[in-house]
Protein backbone atom coordinates (compact mmCIF):
# COMPACT_ATOMS: atom_id res chain seq x y z
CA UNK A 1 0.00 0.00 0.00
CA UNK A 2 0.91 3.68 -0.33
CA UNK A 3 0.28 7.02 0.79
CA UNK A 4 -2.72 6.81 3.08
CA UNK A 5 -3.31 3.14 2.19
CA UNK A 6 -1.15 2.62 5.49
CA UNK A 7 -2.71 4.12 7.60
CA UNK A 8 -5.40 2.33 10.18
CA UNK A 9 -7.73 4.49 12.25
CA UNK A 10 -8.52 1.92 14.45
CA UNK A 11 -5.47 1.62 16.12
CA UNK A 12 -4.81 5.39 16.83
CA UNK A 13 -6.48 7.96 18.95
CA UNK A 14 -8.20 11.05 17.43
CA UNK A 15 -5.11 13.40 18.13
CA UNK A 16 -2.43 10.93 17.21
CA UNK A 17 -4.43 10.18 13.76
CA UNK A 18 -5.17 13.59 13.13
CA UNK A 19 -1.44 14.50 13.01
CA UNK A 20 -0.24 11.56 10.85
CA UNK A 21 -2.85 12.92 8.16
CA UNK A 22 -0.62 15.73 8.37
CA UNK A 23 -2.59 18.39 10.85
CA UNK A 24 -1.99 19.52 14.63
CA UNK A 25 -5.52 19.11 16.95
CA UNK A 26 -6.71 22.93 17.08
CA UNK A 27 -10.02 22.61 18.11
CA UNK A 28 -12.01 21.27 21.19
CA UNK A 29 -13.08 17.46 20.94
CA UNK A 30 -16.05 18.17 23.44
CA UNK A 31 -19.06 16.37 21.16
CA UNK A 32 -20.04 13.22 22.30
CA UNK A 33 -21.92 10.16 20.85
CA UNK A 34 -25.76 11.96 21.15
CA UNK A 35 -24.50 15.00 19.77
CA UNK A 36 -22.82 13.27 16.84
CA UNK A 37 -25.96 11.83 16.17
CA UNK A 38 -28.22 15.10 16.67
CA UNK A 39 -25.81 16.98 14.59
CA UNK A 40 -26.77 14.62 11.88
CA UNK A 41 -30.36 14.21 12.35
CA UNK A 42 -30.62 17.60 12.67
CA UNK A 43 -29.46 18.81 9.42
CA UNK A 44 -31.76 16.44 7.90
CA UNK A 45 -34.89 17.23 10.06
CA UNK A 46 -36.94 14.30 8.39
CA UNK A 47 -40.22 16.15 9.63
CA UNK A 48 -39.87 19.45 8.73
CA UNK A 49 -38.19 18.48 5.56
CA UNK A 50 -41.56 16.60 4.85
CA UNK A 51 -43.88 18.97 5.75
CA UNK A 52 -42.37 22.00 3.78
CA UNK A 53 -41.68 19.67 0.57
CA UNK A 54 -44.63 17.20 0.62
CA UNK A 55 -46.03 18.78 -2.29
CA UNK A 56 -43.13 18.15 -4.18
CA UNK A 57 -44.17 14.41 -4.39
CA UNK A 58 -48.33 15.17 -4.86
CA UNK A 59 -47.71 17.68 -7.93
CA UNK A 60 -44.98 14.98 -9.14
CA UNK A 61 -47.28 11.65 -9.10
CA UNK A 62 -49.72 12.09 -6.27
CA UNK A 63 -50.49 9.25 -3.93
CA UNK A 64 -47.95 6.88 -5.83
CA UNK A 65 -45.48 9.31 -4.88
CA UNK A 66 -44.65 6.74 -1.60
CA UNK A 67 -43.06 4.00 -3.62
CA UNK A 68 -40.11 6.85 -5.21
CA UNK A 69 -39.54 7.72 -1.40
CA UNK A 70 -38.70 4.35 -0.28
CA UNK A 71 -36.91 3.34 -3.57
CA UNK A 72 -35.35 6.62 -3.84
CA UNK A 73 -34.74 6.98 -0.07
CA UNK A 74 -33.12 3.28 0.15
CA UNK A 75 -30.38 4.68 -2.47
CA UNK A 76 -29.76 7.68 -0.40
CA UNK A 77 -28.58 5.60 2.44
CA UNK A 78 -26.59 3.66 0.79
CA UNK A 79 -25.01 7.11 -0.02
CA UNK A 80 -24.99 7.39 3.69
CA UNK A 81 -23.26 3.99 3.87
CA UNK A 82 -20.08 5.35 1.75
CA UNK A 83 -20.05 8.39 3.42
CA UNK A 84 -19.67 7.20 6.33
CA UNK A 85 -16.81 5.27 5.58
CA UNK A 86 -15.19 8.51 4.28
CA UNK A 87 -15.73 10.34 7.31
CA UNK A 88 -14.45 7.24 9.52
CA UNK A 89 -11.55 6.52 6.86
CA UNK A 90 -10.35 11.01 7.50
CA UNK A 91 -11.98 12.19 10.63
CA UNK A 92 -11.04 15.40 9.47
CA UNK A 93 -13.13 18.64 9.61
CA UNK A 94 -13.98 19.78 5.91
CA UNK A 95 -15.36 16.39 5.32
CA UNK A 96 -15.73 15.80 1.53
CA UNK A 97 -13.46 18.53 1.12
CA UNK A 98 -10.54 17.00 3.01
CA UNK A 99 -11.63 13.31 1.28
CA UNK A 100 -11.32 14.10 -2.05
CA UNK A 101 -8.61 16.49 -1.68
CA UNK A 102 -6.15 13.61 -0.43
CA UNK A 103 -7.33 10.70 -2.87
CA UNK A 104 -8.72 12.58 -5.97
CA UNK A 105 -6.11 16.01 -6.21
CA UNK A 106 -6.17 19.49 -4.55
CA UNK A 107 -7.89 20.86 -7.40
CA UNK A 108 -11.04 18.84 -7.68
CA UNK A 109 -10.96 18.54 -3.69
CA UNK A 110 -11.51 22.09 -3.46
CA UNK A 111 -14.46 22.60 -5.72
CA UNK A 112 -16.23 19.56 -4.12
CA UNK A 113 -15.58 21.06 -0.83
CA UNK A 114 -16.72 24.83 -2.75
CA UNK A 115 -19.70 23.20 -4.06
CA UNK A 116 -21.14 21.56 -0.80
CA UNK A 117 -20.11 24.71 1.09
CA UNK A 118 -22.75 26.68 -1.62
CA UNK A 119 -25.22 23.81 -0.81
CA UNK A 120 -24.99 24.17 2.94
CA UNK A 121 -25.26 27.82 2.71
CA UNK A 122 -27.87 27.83 0.24
CA UNK A 123 -29.50 25.32 2.76
CA UNK A 124 -29.64 27.88 5.82
CA UNK A 125 -31.04 30.36 3.29
CA UNK A 126 -33.74 28.19 1.63
CA UNK A 127 -34.73 26.39 5.05
CA UNK A 128 -35.06 30.28 6.61
CA UNK A 129 -36.96 31.64 3.95
CA UNK A 130 -39.44 28.77 4.10
CA UNK A 131 -40.27 29.90 7.56
CA UNK A 132 -41.27 32.81 7.37
CA UNK A 133 -44.41 32.86 5.99
CA UNK A 134 -45.53 29.88 8.38
CA UNK A 135 -44.18 31.96 11.58
CA UNK A 136 -45.59 35.06 10.35
CA UNK A 137 -48.91 33.02 9.55
CA UNK A 138 -49.45 32.39 13.12
CA UNK A 139 -49.36 36.26 14.49
CA UNK A 140 -51.80 37.07 11.12
CA UNK A 141 -49.35 38.80 9.47
CA UNK A 142 -48.35 38.76 5.86
CA UNK A 143 -45.24 40.39 4.53
CA UNK A 144 -44.29 41.29 0.58
CA UNK A 145 -40.94 40.79 -1.07
CA UNK A 146 -38.22 42.95 1.08
CA UNK A 147 -40.43 41.87 4.57
CA UNK A 148 -39.72 38.29 3.58
CA UNK A 149 -36.13 39.29 3.14
CA UNK A 150 -35.70 41.03 6.78
CA UNK A 151 -37.35 38.20 7.88
CA UNK A 152 -35.37 35.43 7.08
CA UNK A 153 -31.85 37.95 7.39
CA UNK A 154 -33.71 38.11 11.60
CA UNK A 155 -33.43 34.29 11.53
CA UNK A 156 -29.75 33.71 9.84
CA UNK A 157 -28.65 36.36 12.17
CA UNK A 158 -29.92 34.16 15.46
CA UNK A 159 -28.47 30.71 13.85
CA UNK A 160 -25.66 32.87 13.94
CA UNK A 161 -25.01 34.03 17.12
CA UNK A 162 -26.18 30.37 18.26
CA UNK A 163 -23.22 29.36 16.62
CA UNK A 164 -20.44 31.90 17.54
CA UNK A 165 -21.25 31.50 21.32
CA UNK A 166 -19.51 28.29 21.69
CA UNK A 167 -19.79 24.41 20.34
CA UNK A 168 -20.98 23.39 23.55
CA UNK A 169 -24.07 26.33 23.22
CA UNK A 170 -24.97 25.34 19.70
CA UNK A 171 -24.22 21.41 20.36
CA UNK A 172 -27.14 22.05 23.58
CA UNK A 173 -29.54 23.98 21.50
CA UNK A 174 -29.47 21.31 18.24
CA UNK A 175 -29.55 18.27 20.85
CA UNK A 176 -32.77 19.65 22.70
CA UNK A 177 -34.50 20.45 19.22
CA UNK A 178 -33.30 17.01 17.68
CA UNK A 179 -35.20 15.29 21.23
CA UNK A 180 -38.70 17.46 20.44
CA UNK A 181 -38.29 16.39 17.20
CA UNK A 182 -38.01 12.64 17.84
CA UNK A 183 -41.15 12.99 20.24
CA UNK A 184 -43.10 14.59 17.51
CA UNK A 185 -42.09 11.68 15.51
CA UNK A 186 -43.72 9.63 17.88
CA UNK A 187 -46.72 11.07 19.03
CA UNK A 188 -47.85 11.79 15.78
CA UNK A 189 -47.04 8.31 14.60
CA UNK A 190 -49.25 6.96 17.28
CA UNK A 191 -51.48 9.62 17.25
CA UNK A 192 -52.20 9.16 13.67
CA UNK A 193 -52.81 5.40 13.74
CA UNK A 194 -55.02 5.47 17.03
CA UNK A 195 -57.13 7.86 15.30
CA UNK A 196 -57.04 6.01 11.49
CA UNK A 197 -57.81 2.94 13.70
CA UNK A 198 -60.64 3.93 15.81
CA UNK A 199 -62.26 7.29 14.24
CA UNK A 200 -65.07 7.70 11.57
CA UNK A 201 -62.36 10.04 9.31
CA UNK A 202 -62.81 7.41 5.81
CA UNK A 203 -59.06 5.77 5.82
CA UNK A 204 -57.82 4.66 1.93
CA UNK A 205 -56.69 1.28 1.78
CA UNK A 206 -53.53 0.48 0.73
CA UNK A 207 -54.28 0.38 -3.10
CA UNK A 208 -54.28 4.05 -3.34
CA UNK A 209 -50.73 3.96 -2.88
CA UNK A 210 -50.63 2.83 -6.69
CA UNK A 211 -53.08 5.90 -7.94
CA UNK A 212 -51.75 9.06 -9.60
CA UNK A 213 -55.04 11.03 -8.76
CA UNK A 214 -54.85 12.29 -12.67
CA UNK A 215 -51.83 14.43 -11.96
CA UNK A 216 -49.65 12.54 -14.63
CA UNK A 217 -50.31 12.76 -18.06
CA UNK A 218 -48.70 10.14 -20.57
CA UNK A 219 -45.47 8.46 -19.32
CA UNK A 220 -45.20 7.70 -15.63
CA UNK A 221 -41.66 7.89 -15.70
CA UNK A 222 -40.76 11.22 -15.56
CA UNK A 223 -43.06 11.95 -12.86
CA UNK A 224 -41.85 9.16 -10.56
CA UNK A 225 -37.70 10.71 -10.77
CA UNK A 226 -39.41 14.31 -10.22
CA UNK A 227 -41.15 12.53 -7.21
CA UNK A 228 -37.98 10.55 -6.39
CA UNK A 229 -36.47 14.18 -5.60
CA UNK A 230 -37.94 14.82 -2.27
CA UNK A 231 -36.15 11.78 -0.48
CA UNK A 232 -33.35 13.47 -2.01
CA UNK A 233 -33.85 16.74 -0.76
CA UNK A 234 -35.30 15.89 2.76
CA UNK A 235 -32.23 13.14 3.19
CA UNK A 236 -28.98 14.74 2.32
CA UNK A 237 -25.89 16.79 3.70
CA UNK A 238 -24.41 13.42 4.70
CA UNK A 239 -21.43 14.34 5.67
CA UNK A 240 -21.89 17.37 8.15
CA UNK A 241 -21.16 15.37 11.03
CA UNK A 242 -18.19 14.40 9.64
CA UNK A 243 -17.30 18.11 9.30
CA UNK A 244 -17.48 18.31 13.47
CA UNK A 245 -14.94 15.13 13.66
CA UNK A 246 -12.13 17.40 15.18
CA UNK A 247 -14.37 18.50 17.62
CA UNK A 248 -15.73 14.96 18.16
CA UNK A 249 -14.33 12.10 20.83
CA UNK A 250 -13.11 8.87 19.30
CA UNK A 251 -14.43 10.81 15.77
CA UNK A 252 -13.30 7.48 13.12
CA UNK A 253 -16.01 5.21 15.08
CA UNK A 254 -18.36 7.91 16.99
CA UNK A 255 -19.17 9.81 13.59
CA UNK A 256 -20.14 7.17 10.87
CA UNK A 257 -22.39 5.52 13.71
CA UNK A 258 -23.99 8.09 14.48
CA UNK A 259 -24.49 9.54 10.40
CA UNK A 260 -25.54 5.86 9.73
CA UNK A 261 -28.29 5.87 13.00
CA UNK A 262 -29.23 9.42 12.34
CA UNK A 263 -30.17 8.87 8.48
CA UNK A 264 -31.70 5.71 8.92
CA UNK A 265 -34.05 6.83 11.60
CA UNK A 266 -34.75 9.66 9.55
CA UNK A 267 -35.32 7.54 6.57
CA UNK A 268 -37.51 4.94 8.92
CA UNK A 269 -39.60 8.03 10.63
CA UNK A 270 -39.93 9.29 7.34
CA UNK A 271 -41.56 6.47 5.83
CA UNK A 272 -44.00 6.06 8.54
CA UNK A 273 -45.53 9.57 8.48
CA UNK A 274 -45.63 9.96 4.50
CA UNK A 275 -47.25 6.83 4.40
CA UNK A 276 -49.35 7.63 7.24
CA UNK A 277 -50.29 11.04 5.17
CA UNK A 278 -51.50 9.92 2.48
CA UNK A 279 -53.99 7.12 3.69
CA UNK A 280 -54.99 10.08 6.17
CA UNK A 281 -55.46 12.25 3.03
CA UNK A 282 -58.75 13.47 2.12
CA UNK A 283 -59.92 15.14 -1.29
CA UNK A 284 -56.44 15.18 -3.50
CA UNK A 285 -57.46 18.07 -4.82
CA UNK A 286 -58.18 20.60 -1.84
CA UNK A 287 -54.66 18.83 -0.22
CA UNK A 288 -53.06 20.21 -3.45
CA UNK A 289 -54.30 23.46 -3.11
CA UNK A 290 -54.08 24.54 0.49
CA UNK A 291 -51.38 26.64 2.10
CA UNK A 292 -49.83 23.78 3.68
CA UNK A 293 -50.92 20.22 3.17
CA UNK A 294 -49.54 18.37 5.89
CA UNK A 295 -51.25 20.57 8.07
CA UNK A 296 -54.98 20.21 6.23
CA UNK A 297 -54.58 16.50 6.21
CA UNK A 298 -53.89 16.20 9.78
CA UNK A 299 -56.22 18.45 10.80
CA UNK A 300 -59.45 16.70 10.61
CA UNK A 301 -57.27 13.92 12.22
CA UNK A 302 -56.15 15.11 15.10
CA UNK A 303 -57.45 18.47 15.47
CA UNK A 304 -56.52 21.79 14.29
CA UNK A 305 -54.24 22.63 17.83
CA UNK A 306 -52.24 19.31 17.63
CA UNK A 307 -51.82 19.58 13.73
CA UNK A 308 -50.56 23.04 14.41
CA UNK A 309 -48.16 21.66 17.26
CA UNK A 310 -46.40 19.54 15.16
CA UNK A 311 -46.61 22.44 12.59
CA UNK A 312 -44.63 24.39 15.31
CA UNK A 313 -42.06 21.40 16.08
CA UNK A 314 -41.61 21.12 12.33
CA UNK A 315 -40.54 24.92 12.46
CA UNK A 316 -38.35 23.86 15.03
CA UNK A 317 -36.54 21.15 13.24
CA UNK A 318 -36.12 23.09 9.92
CA UNK A 319 -34.38 25.76 12.11
CA UNK A 320 -32.28 23.60 13.88
CA UNK A 321 -31.21 22.36 10.58
CA UNK A 322 -30.16 25.64 9.17
CA UNK A 323 -27.92 26.07 12.52
CA UNK A 324 -26.33 22.81 11.92
CA UNK A 325 -25.83 23.42 8.10
CA UNK A 326 -23.88 27.11 9.11
CA UNK A 327 -21.85 25.32 11.53
CA UNK A 328 -20.70 22.94 9.37
CA UNK A 329 -20.57 25.59 6.24
CA UNK A 330 -18.01 27.54 8.78
CA UNK A 331 -16.03 24.06 9.25
CA UNK A 332 -15.32 23.51 5.62
CA UNK A 333 -14.14 27.18 4.82
CA UNK A 334 -12.06 26.77 8.31
CA UNK A 335 -10.53 23.93 6.83
CA UNK A 336 -9.73 25.61 3.51
CA UNK A 337 -8.03 28.08 4.80
CA UNK A 338 -6.14 26.08 7.27
CA UNK A 339 -5.12 24.79 4.25
CA UNK A 340 -3.68 27.84 2.52
CA UNK A 341 -6.78 27.57 -0.15
CA UNK A 342 -9.17 31.04 0.81
CA UNK A 343 -8.38 34.62 0.00
CA UNK A 344 -8.02 35.81 3.99
CA UNK A 345 -6.86 32.40 4.99
CA UNK A 346 -5.15 33.88 8.32
CA UNK A 347 -9.05 35.52 9.01
CA UNK A 348 -10.84 32.42 8.24
CA UNK A 349 -8.33 29.94 9.94
CA UNK A 350 -8.96 32.15 13.19
CA UNK A 351 -10.71 30.82 16.25
CA UNK A 352 -12.33 32.71 18.59
CA UNK A 353 -11.66 31.88 22.37
CA UNK A 354 -14.24 29.01 22.61
CA UNK A 355 -12.29 27.54 19.50
CA UNK A 356 -14.76 28.67 17.06
CA UNK A 357 -14.37 29.91 13.53
CA UNK A 358 -16.30 33.00 14.04
CA UNK A 359 -15.27 34.85 11.06
CA UNK A 360 -16.43 31.84 8.83
CA UNK A 361 -19.33 31.55 10.54
CA UNK A 362 -20.45 35.44 9.86
CA UNK A 363 -19.08 35.06 6.10
CA UNK A 364 -21.46 32.15 5.90
CA UNK A 365 -24.30 34.58 7.38
CA UNK A 366 -23.24 37.08 5.33
CA UNK A 367 -23.25 35.04 1.65
CA UNK A 368 -26.61 33.61 3.04
CA UNK A 369 -28.55 36.88 3.28
CA UNK A 370 -27.40 37.38 0.15
CA UNK A 371 -29.05 34.48 -1.07
CA UNK A 372 -32.30 35.40 0.30
CA UNK A 373 -32.62 37.95 -2.46
CA UNK A 374 -33.25 35.03 -4.85
CA UNK A 375 -36.52 34.41 -2.66
CA UNK A 376 -38.42 34.77 -5.44
CA UNK A 377 -36.54 32.07 -7.07
CA UNK A 378 -37.17 30.08 -3.78
CA UNK A 379 -38.09 26.53 -5.77
CA UNK A 380 -34.71 27.03 -7.97
CA UNK A 381 -32.73 27.77 -4.58
CA UNK A 382 -33.79 24.44 -3.48
CA UNK A 383 -32.94 22.84 -6.29
CA UNK A 384 -29.39 24.48 -6.60
CA UNK A 385 -28.71 22.96 -2.94
CA UNK A 386 -29.59 19.73 -4.16
CA UNK A 387 -27.59 19.45 -7.43
CA UNK A 388 -24.52 20.90 -5.58
CA UNK A 389 -24.62 18.11 -2.46
CA UNK A 390 -25.80 15.28 -5.13
CA UNK A 391 -22.26 16.17 -7.70
CA UNK A 392 -20.06 16.95 -4.65
CA UNK A 393 -21.07 13.61 -2.74
CA UNK A 394 -20.80 12.06 -6.25
CA UNK A 395 -17.56 12.81 -6.65
CA UNK A 396 -17.06 11.78 -2.96
CA UNK A 397 -17.82 8.43 -3.99
CA UNK A 398 -16.04 8.16 -7.22
CA UNK A 399 -12.34 8.94 -5.57
CA UNK A 400 -13.32 6.60 -2.29
CA UNK A 401 -14.41 3.92 -4.85
CA UNK A 402 -11.32 4.34 -6.72
CA UNK A 403 -8.72 5.02 -3.89
CA UNK A 404 -10.20 1.55 -2.19
CA UNK A 405 -9.93 -0.33 -5.82
CA UNK A 406 -6.00 0.93 -5.66
CA UNK A 407 -5.80 0.57 -2.12
CA UNK A 408 -4.81 4.00 -1.25
CA UNK A 409 -7.70 4.23 1.07
CA UNK A 410 -6.76 4.21 5.22
CA UNK A 411 -8.21 1.13 7.03
CA UNK A 412 -11.66 3.32 8.54
CA UNK A 413 -13.87 2.04 11.78
CA UNK A 414 -16.40 1.90 9.88
CA UNK A 415 -16.39 -0.13 6.64
CA UNK A 416 -19.29 -1.06 4.15
CA UNK A 417 -19.53 -4.57 3.21
CA UNK A 418 -20.00 -5.46 -0.34
CA UNK A 419 -18.61 -2.06 -1.66
CA UNK A 420 -17.11 -3.11 -5.16
CA UNK A 421 -21.04 -3.25 -5.58
CA UNK A 422 -22.66 -0.64 -3.43
CA UNK A 423 -20.33 2.01 -4.56
CA UNK A 424 -20.80 1.87 -8.16
CA UNK A 425 -24.69 1.72 -7.63
CA UNK A 426 -24.45 5.40 -5.55
CA UNK A 427 -22.15 6.76 -8.10
CA UNK A 428 -25.09 6.05 -10.94
CA UNK A 429 -27.78 7.31 -9.04
CA UNK A 430 -26.01 10.18 -8.16
CA UNK A 431 -25.39 10.67 -11.58
CA UNK A 432 -29.43 9.89 -12.45
CA UNK A 433 -30.04 12.48 -9.73
CA UNK A 434 -27.69 15.37 -11.19
CA UNK A 435 -29.37 15.10 -14.71
CA UNK A 436 -33.04 15.41 -13.60
CA UNK A 437 -32.50 17.76 -11.40
CA UNK A 438 -30.96 20.04 -14.22
CA UNK A 439 -33.50 18.76 -16.87
CA UNK A 440 -36.09 19.98 -14.40
CA UNK A 441 -35.00 22.90 -15.05
CA UNK A 442 -32.14 23.46 -17.37
CA UNK A 443 -31.77 27.10 -18.04
CA UNK A 444 -31.94 28.61 -14.64
CA UNK A 445 -30.41 25.49 -12.53
CA UNK A 446 -27.86 24.56 -14.80
CA UNK A 447 -26.83 28.92 -15.38
CA UNK A 448 -26.56 28.46 -11.41
CA UNK A 449 -24.23 25.51 -11.25
CA UNK A 450 -21.74 27.03 -14.38
CA UNK A 451 -21.72 30.41 -12.35
CA UNK A 452 -21.16 28.43 -9.24
CA UNK A 453 -18.30 26.32 -10.95
CA UNK A 454 -17.03 29.81 -12.50
CA UNK A 455 -16.63 31.36 -9.12
CA UNK A 456 -14.80 28.72 -7.12
CA UNK A 457 -12.23 28.25 -9.84
CA UNK A 458 -11.80 32.18 -9.29
CA UNK A 459 -11.50 32.02 -5.66
CA UNK A 460 -9.38 29.25 -5.24
CA UNK A 461 -7.05 30.93 -7.96
CA UNK A 462 -6.79 34.34 -5.56
CA UNK A 463 -5.96 31.48 -2.39
CA UNK A 464 -2.23 32.08 -1.24
CA UNK A 465 -1.43 28.75 -2.12
CA UNK A 466 -2.01 29.68 -5.81
CA UNK A 467 -0.50 32.77 -5.90
CA UNK A 468 2.94 31.64 -4.24
CA UNK A 469 2.65 28.44 -5.82
CA UNK A 470 3.40 26.65 -2.16
CA UNK A 471 2.40 23.56 -1.41
CA UNK A 472 1.04 23.19 1.84
CA UNK A 473 0.55 20.16 4.15
CA UNK A 474 -2.62 18.35 4.97
CA UNK A 475 -4.72 17.45 1.71
CA UNK A 476 -1.97 18.83 -0.70
CA UNK A 477 0.72 16.12 0.68
CA UNK A 478 -1.96 13.48 -0.75
CA UNK A 479 -1.29 13.96 -4.53
CA UNK A 480 -0.37 11.19 -6.46
CA UNK A 481 3.08 12.93 -7.52
CA UNK A 482 3.57 13.21 -3.86
CA UNK A 483 2.53 10.41 -2.06
CA UNK A 484 5.04 8.76 0.01
CA UNK A 485 5.25 5.04 1.01
CA UNK A 486 4.25 4.28 4.78
CA UNK A 487 4.78 0.60 7.03
CA UNK A 488 2.91 -0.35 9.65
Amino acid sequence: MTGDGALDARRTSDDDYLEELGYQPQLSRKLGQFSAFALQFGTIAPIGGIVFTFAVGLVAVGPAMFWPWVVAGGLQMLIALCVAEACSAYPIAGGAYNVVSRLGGTFLGWQTGWWIELAHIFSLASSCIALVPVILAWFGVSTGHWGLVGAAAGLILISTLINVASVKFSTRFVNAGVVATLIACVLVSIGVVAALAIGGDPVHGAGYLFTTEGTVKGSVLLPLLYAALLPCIVLNGFDVSGNASEETKDAARTVPRAMVRANLGSYGFGTVVILLLILAMGRFGDTLASVQPVTFILGPVLGHDLAKIFEGLAVLGLFVSAVVLQLAGARVLWAQARDDKLPLGSRFSSLNKENVPAFAVWVTAGVAVLSTLWSSLYVVLIAMTVVLWVAGYGVLLTVMWLGKLRGTVPTAAFRVRGWRVIFPLTIAWSLLLCVVLIYQNPRQVGVGLLIAFIAGIVVYALSPARQSGSRPDGPASAEPDSSTEHSE
